[in-house]
């Protein structure tokens, strides 16, 4: 009987399988087609199957080296033809080649239909991504078909073109993990069937999946075949896709899983017990053997135990998440092991922090061992530091240094003394971010930072010493020598110094330095696997960024931070950033948004650091201000006052409370009150004298100066501002001096101070403050729109953008003049918006230059050369 043709599924653009693998759509039904799906679920042959008659299969495969190079991906999908001379890249933005590429496939499409085939497109380069975008919107009635190979769950996320590539009618995502198009049948059954006619093969393929080895004489003793065979069996594997290229993991995790499904349990116990035994007399490396041991049910042989320890310190260096496995094991193994629980607290530390004092607790009656009781102490402070405050930990710690000191003796041993010097710094960091009096920080840590045993100890010394100074507000210069003694060294174990000697440089206006370590620290964490330490070290970073006027990245970072933290118990991430995110929403006018922000926080006030617990009172003044509770926000600021005096704080650059204070106390009149406070307040920043706490005191000062003696203040005040971090007060001293000279009839200086802080405000994000200059200049006579056209602060794309868009295109043309897309012109629409202050379209006309739609533009949309509609 003759087979009959499949019939075409009109709904998905497909041929039944008929059980067996998916097929591509078929190119006049689909034009887009995202293919996804583990390594091993086939791929690789979906790409490679015939495509029919007729049909033009271009291929390519894109590379992470690739990624940054224009068109790296088109030119092997259409090599450029060899030309005599050398020409010079145009400086056009790559659209003479967009459009180059683009009549060469217009050629192609004369002789029938096209698939372009992208393998690995996640590392696709955006100029690519760019140019089909273009070839797809003008081949709507062409034979087109693109093809696009992803791995979305191993890489990066996937550029944003892709969504618009996507974004089209006739596309289609084939998922081959989902089991319409893996076939009803489980993978284990789809490979059992495979390889059930050939069980050498299916034993080839089950010792290397055990071993994740593709070594010839390992895999066939394990196998029991000789290496001849098994290096044609090997071969094998490989053209079906079942092992890769990747010599770490030559057998993906998925079909490892599945070929694990193949075989009984005991034996495939037996089998693993085996290769461990094989690849320590082959003396592998001891992660290799590690990753074997774990999936052992049990570890009774000595050797065993000792290869794990091994291989959890090694891992412990560069990727936590593995170490934290490996020590998970080790503790089920010995489950009543107080050291086994403390090896596995320490290593959660920057991964969990809470799961970690769980393990701490847990060893604490386990044993009676001073030493070890020590290492779970220290954890247990180590892991307080950053879930918030913990009442037991300081008792804790110093019953546990007692002890570890009577059990050294007179002559500790240089384990004890480190041990020592770790129980009494993490004591001291406790002591010192938990609000403890100055004075009862510097009686048990010192004048100066002596001589500690062990590196980590020794950064977390000098960074107590350096926040303890930067407290005392005296020594802006030793504060800041000890804050980069710790930088300067390299990250070991926890991060709460590098942390705590970053906040030291922000208050000493150091925030180039501090920008530079809190990125780094980040990026540290981020590369070993520590979402914890991570979060903590972006929402300092953001904090950093909002200090200095950058509310968008400040923005980005603090919302990463929230979502690397999710729902953990991470206070000194969680806090800080939603600290800062309810400022930002403060600042530009969504106060309802900023006080659900602080809701969360507010049971947990008196568990916060600090730190964090003054900035989150003074988030609540600052939008209690803007939204016109002014008796709220004078109450927060005084309690923010309470906190730090109670504390024994005397640097005016832990927070700006006693400025907003002063301002506030003088416009209701309590001026008596308000010149006590700023006695006090003048007298600390002498001491702790920089840019921003001179300023900030001028500043205040002029707030209580009568109109005319104040002007030479404020333009004190706008000089040393203007040499500071600090756009923010910045912005108030181009305000207040805006009303003074207007009040004095010098009109004209007037306008000039108030455009320019209406101007910093909107490019910063400060909508309320812009809002406030914008009220005050239109008083003193002065215009709002045409004169920021002449400002210069939106980016070369915003600018481009605003232009087109004020001569009148749409998005839609904005976005194929620029060869960019939608998305990116709304983006870049939306930031001028904001920048200019401006809320409608029409609005732009009188504010930027407006450039007309070029007329070949309209040419190329209207007309395109293949006859389909743009």
């Amino acid at each position: 009987m003759t087979p009959q043709p499949a019939e075409l599924d009109r709904s998905t653009g497909t041929v039944p399988a008929r059980g067996g693998p998916p097929l591509l759509p078929d190119i006049e039904s689909v034009a887009v087609v995202m293919v996804t799906g583990a390594p091993g679920t086939g791929k690789s042959t979906l790409l490679r199957a015939p495509a029919g008659a007729g049909v033009t299969v271009l291929s390519a495969t894109c590379t992470e080296a690739g990624a940054a190079v224009e068109f790296a991906a088109a030119r092997q999908l259409l090599p450029v033809q060899p030309r005599s001379g050398t020409q010079p890249a145009p400086a056009d933005g790559g659209h003479r080649t967009v459009l180059h590429l683009y009549r060469r496939a217009l050629g192609l499409l004369q002789f029938g239909p096209v698939r372009l085939v992208l393998d690995d497109a996640h590392w696709c380069d955006s100029a690519t991504l760019r140019w089909l975008h273009y070839l797809l919107r003008r081949c709507t009635n062409r034979p087109l078909q693109v093809v696009l190979a992803v791995e979305p769950r191993e890489h990066p996320a996937l550029d944003p073109l892709f969504s618009d590539i996507l974004g089209g009618p006739r596309q289609r995502i084939l998922d081959l993990d989902a089991p319409e198009h893996a076939g009803a049948e489980p993978r284990t059954d789809r490979l059992r069937r495979f390889l059930s006619r050939q069980p050498n093969l299916l034993r080839v393929a089950v010792a290397a999946a055990a071993l994740q080895q593709t070594d010839a004489d390992l895999v066939g003793a394990l196998a029991g075949l000789p290496p001849q065979l098994t290096v044609a069996r090997l071969a094998t594997l490989r053209n079906t896709g079942v092992l890769t290229g990747d010599p770490d993991r030559p057998v993906p995790p998925a079909v490892a899983e599945a070929l694990s499904g193949l075989l009984p349990a005991d034996e495939l116990q037996r089998l693993r017990r085996r290769a461990a035994h094989m690849l320590n007399d082959a003396d592998a490396p001891v992660r290799h053997i590690a990753e074997v041991l774990l999936d052992l049910d049990d570890l009774d042989e000595p050797w065993m135990l000792e290869r794990l320890r091994e291989a959890a310190t090694l891992a412990y260096a560069h990727d936590a998440p593995a170490a934290v496995r490996i020590w998970t094991r080790l503790l089920a193994a010995q489950p009543q092991s107080p050291d086994a629980a403390v090896d596995l607290a320490v290593a959660l530390l920057n991964v969990d922090p809470s799961a970690a004092l769980v393990h701490a607790r847990q060893a604490l009656p386990r044993t009676g061992d001073a030493r070890t009781k020590a290492r779970a102490v220290v954890c247990l402070g180590l892991a307080a530091l950053v879930t918030g405050r913990e009442p037991t930990a300081p008792y804790l710690l110093h019953d546990a240094m007692e002890t570890l000191r009577r059990a050294a003796g007179n002559m500790p041993s240089l384990r004890d003394r480190i041990q020592l010097s770790a129980v009494e710094s993490t004591l001291a960091a406790n002591a010192v971010i938990g609000g403890a009096t100055f004075h009862t920080v510097r009686s048990r840590i010192g004048d100066s930072p002596v001589g500690v045993a062990g590196a980590s100890s020794s950064h977390r010394m000098l960074a107590v010493h350096a926040l303890a100074t930067a407290y005392e507000g005296v020594e802006v210069e030793q504060a800041t020598r000890y804050a980069r003694l710790v930088l300067d060294r390299p990250v070991t174990g926890d991060s709460w110094a590098p942390l705590i000697a970053t906040r030291v440089l922000l208050m000493a206006d150091d925030t180039a330095g501090a920008l530079t370590a809190a990125s780094r620290l980040a990026a540290h964490h981020r590369d070993r696997g520590e979402p914890c330490a991570e979060a903590v070290a972006r929402a300092t970073w953001a904090r950093i960024l909002l200090e200095i006027g950058d509310l968008e990245a400040a923005w980005t970072e603090a919302t990463t931070a929230l979502r690397l933290a999710g729902d953990g118990e991470w206070g000194a991430a969680t806090w800080s950033a939603q600290t800062i995110i309810s400022l930002i929403n403060s600042s530009q006018a969504r106060i309802l948004a900023a006080e659900q922000a602080l809701e969360p926080m507010q049971e947990r006030t008196s568990d916060m650091p600090l730190w964090e617990q003054v900035q989150a009172v003074g988030a609540t003044a600052f939008a209690a201000y803007w939204g016109q509770d002014h008796d709220r926000a004078l109450q927060r600021l005084r309690a923010c006052g309470r906190l730090l005096e109670e504390a024994g704080v005397g640097s005016p650059a832990f927070s700006s409370w006693w400025l907003d204070e002063i301002i506030m106390l003088a416009i209701r009149g309590q001026r008596a009150e308000a010149h006590l406070r700023l006695e006090q307040a003048e007298e600390l920043c002498q001491r702790w004298r920089t840019p921003r706490t001179a300023g900030m005191a001028l500043l205040a000062r002029a707030a209580l100066t009568a109109e005319g003696p104040n002007v030479e203040l404020l333009l004190g005040a706008l000089a040393e501002l203007e040499r500071s971090p600090a756009p923010l007060h910045q912005v108030k001293a181009q305000l207040m001096l805006g009303r003074t000279l207007t009040v004095l009839g010098d009109r004209a200086a007037a306008r000039r101070h108030l455009r320019d802080g209406m101007v910093l405000s909107n490019r910063l994000g400060y909508t309320m403050l812009a809002a406030h200059c914008r009220n005050v200049l239109s008083s003193a006579g002065g215009r709002t729109g045409t004169e920021l056209a002449a400002c210069g602060e939106l980016s070369s794309s915003e600018r481009a953008v605003a232009r087109l868009a004020a001569g009148g295109a749409t998005n839609r043309q904005i976005a194929e003049e620029l060869f960019i897309s939608m998305r990116t012109v709304e983006f870049h629409l939306t930031n001028v918006y904001r920048r200019l202050g401006i809320r409608r379209r029409d609005a732009l006309a009188g504010i930027v230059e407006a450039t007309p739609l070029p007329r070949r533009t309209t040419t190329v949309a209207t007309a395109p050369t293949d006859g389909s509609a743009s």
